[in-house]
């Protein structure tokens, strides 16, 4: 499917993962490590976009300087293969037009920006104002981050409407978990740029649906995988749908439950040989039982090759 969007360049339903940011124990960044990850995602994975700072990129514990530092050397590894976003957003539409000129001049190509971080409560009118004041700041692509959860609410359908109009939308992750409320999205704005949905049971239901994609957390495990079953997935039969969901379900489920995200996310990337680092403080690495739990379900779903003798 290569569908053609009205406002982005983004073309057909895309994979856009947020990478995790590997710390040392001592919680300096790892940059040469950061590289490997990346180059995990495009050369294994095949992303076609990705967002640095993203929750899995522990982006609430990182500084201003260290997002630099984070998006010059994603710049160096990417080196014009795909666009990538870095994401900005802190409580002051100030702080977050500071980060955005940063990334800026790092060598972002787009911001990602949610609607306000840990509030939970904004109007609209201040919703728009945040997009509208960061793009004027830094007039690069926009990718709308309506994080439900960290939100405390969803971005309305005409807030969003005014957000276009303040800024250049490239694509939007809606974190909703119903599907009626995905589909009046993507039937309203889904011409326009990817809506990318995460949540296993409700990706492939709005991806056979028209959505633009999908970002949620645990589908790179499955490396050159994802792009034919997830992207082919309208040539996939009922049967294989469902156990692709399935799969997915069971795998993302298990980097959450183990220890707090995204402690789980890196000890299973480091599994698989990517050097992930561990989570900067208060976040702790996982258990040895934890490791071992998680280690068995990458094991039953594939993911892991079996021990031999």
């Amino acid at each position: 499917m290569d569908k053609i969007y009205s406002d982005s360049d983004f073309r057909g339903q895309i994979h856009l993962p947020a990478p995790v940011t590997p710390f040392a124990a001592n919680g300096d960044l790892m940059l040469d490590a950061f590289a490997e990850v990346l180059r995990f995602y495009l050369d294994v994975v095949a992303v076609d976009s990705f967002v640095i700072a993203g929750n899995n990129g522990e982006g609430s514990a990182i500084s201003a300087p260290e997002l630099g530092r984070l998006v010059e050397t994603a710049a160096k590894v990417v080196a014009g293969r795909v666009p990538f976003f870095a994401h900005v957003t802190r409580t002051s539409n100030r702080e977050s037009i500071a980060r955005a000129e940063i990334a800026a001049t790092a060598g972002a190509t787009g911001i990602c920006l949610m609607g306000q971080p840990y509030i939970h409560k904004a109007t609209d009118a201040e919703i728009v104002d945040r997009f509208a004041a960061v793009t004027k700041a830094v007039p690069l692509p926009m990718y709308v981050f309506n994080d439900v959860g960290h939100q405390g609410f969803s971005i309305p359908a005409d807030a969003l409407r005014a957000i276009c109009e303040a800024a250049p939308v490239a694509v939007m992750s809606d974190g909703v978990r119903s599907l009626e409320a995905a589909l009046e999205t993507i039937a309203a704005f889904g011409d326009r740029f990817p809506i990318l949905y995460g949540p296993p049971a409700l990706l492939v239901p709005a991806l056979l649906l028209d959505a633009g994609g999908f970002g949620g957390t645990g589908l790179e495990l499955f490396g050159a995988r994802v792009r034919p079953e997830l992207l082919g997935i309208h040539e996939r039969t009922p049967g294989e749908r469902l156990e692709i969901v399935r799969r997915y379900g069971a795998v993302a489920a298990a980097v959450a439950r183990f220890g707090s995200p995204p402690a789980g996310m890196k000890a299973a990337l480091a599994m698989l040989g990517v050097p992930a680092g561990v989570p900067r403080e208060p976040v702790q690495p996982l258990v040895p039982a934890d490791e071992a739990g998680l280690r068995r379900e990458l094991t039953h779903w594939g993911i892991l090759d079996r021990p031999t003798g």
